[in-house]
């Protein structure tokens, strides 16, 4: 680790140790250092408000004045699984302990009465962790995935000074205030509805000058290169999708597919359970339609629907196409993490 990403997973500690003499009866998952800070995932029933993070901050510094010392620990998978069921944190830690390699070293770090499995490194003492700050709460799914518990992870950022400190919470709040969701509603450049459906943009009359002239420019520069423009439709052919690998592959980042009336009317009739559907699909035992979730499979068909000559060659085929993904509600961000959206897209052939 660097010395900065030391200074910080320190911090993770230090707000660990705090959240635990604060709610006991929370439990831990892991606390890293990132680009910008550090963070710890907490399973705990009471939802943490930014009263709780000022209560959270001030027992950090504290454990900082404290000058408690970090001493590493290295132990045997039995001990490791002893001393974790003997503080009460087997219910993420265990897991995080079996992910460790037969062979590799097994660690753990303790200051005062915090103790957490981890390969470190740290700072000598909690009196070296620099100047801190709590930043927010956001929910976050363990491991990443949306099938297991949401975890509360609870946002920080650390730097070795006073004014390092300052000066990046300075940057932050000028990026709060040219935040595109702020910049969106105080000029009326776009809406999202709960009713239309979240990671759907509403462009109004304002953002739509913006988005035609984009499109006016990036159309001249493309004509330029000689690339010609096509349209194709919103929806395809389930068939098309599993010929060019987008579907089933990556089923879980696109909407459902959508099946004939008909059809489905006579497999439900038939008795047929969601399982076996979605073991047809897959199969290609029966067909049905997608929304379109990327433009190449179109482009192609474009290309392949009349013969050509090496002299035609290259093809250039450009669309500003609409596709759709099934973004996790989590992952959705204003107009940079969405459900449809618009490329600018080219094909060469």
């Amino acid at each position: 680790m660097t010395p900065l990403q030391e200074l910080r997973h320190s911090c993770a500690h230090v707000l660990a140790t705090a959240v635990l003499r604060l709610f006991p009866e929370a439990k831990l998952d892991i606390g890293p250092p990132t680009d910008t800070g550090f963070y710890y995932d907490i399973d705990l029933d009471h939802t943490l408000t930014a009263e709780d993070l000022a209560r959270i901050e001030e027992e950090m510094r504290k454990i900082a004045a404290e000058k408690q010392p970090f001493v590493r620990r290295e132990v045997t998978r039995d001990e490791a699984v002893e001393i974790i069921r003997r503080i009460g944190q087997e219910r993420y830690k265990l897991g995080r302990l079996a992910d460790i390699p037969e062979g590799e070293t097994i660690s753990f770090y303790q200051n005062c009465e915090f103790i957490d499995l981890c390969a470190g490194t740290h700072v000598a003492d909690t009196g070296k962790t620099g100047a801190f700050k709590l930043l927010n709460v956001a929910g976050a799914y363990h491991r990443g995935d949306e099938r297991n518990k949401q975890l509360q992870r609870i946002y920080g950022t650390a730097f070795p000074s006073e004014e390092e400190l300052k000066a990046y919470l300075d940057q932050v709040e000028q990026a709060r205030q040219r935040d595109h969701r702020k910049l969106g509603r105080d000029l009326k450049l776009f809406h999202i509805d709960d009713s239309v459906g979240q990671g759907l943009i509403l462009w109004t009359p304002n953002g739509a000058i913006i988005r035609q002239e984009l499109q006016n420019f990036i159309s001249e520069e493309l004509t330029r290169q000689g690339y010609k423009q096509v349209f194709t439709p919103h929806i395809g052919r389930l068939g098309l999708y599993k010929t060019s690998g987008h579907f089933p592959y990556y089923s879980e980042s696109q909407y459902p597919p959508i099946i004939e009336r008909a059809e489905l009317a006579e497999l439900a009739a038939e008795g047929c359970t969601c399982a076996q559907l979605a073991n047809k699909l897959s199969e290609g035992d029966i067909d049905g339609y997608l929304l379109k979730p990327m433009n190449c499979p179109h482009h192609i068909k474009i290309f392949a629907s009349q013969p050509h000559s090496y002299r035609d060659l290259p093809v250039r085929l450009a669309e500003f196409g609409t596709v759709y993904r099934w973004e996790q509600s989590g992952e959705l961000n204003g107009m940079t993490r969405v459900r449809g959206f618009t490329q600018d897209d080219a094909h060469l052939f």
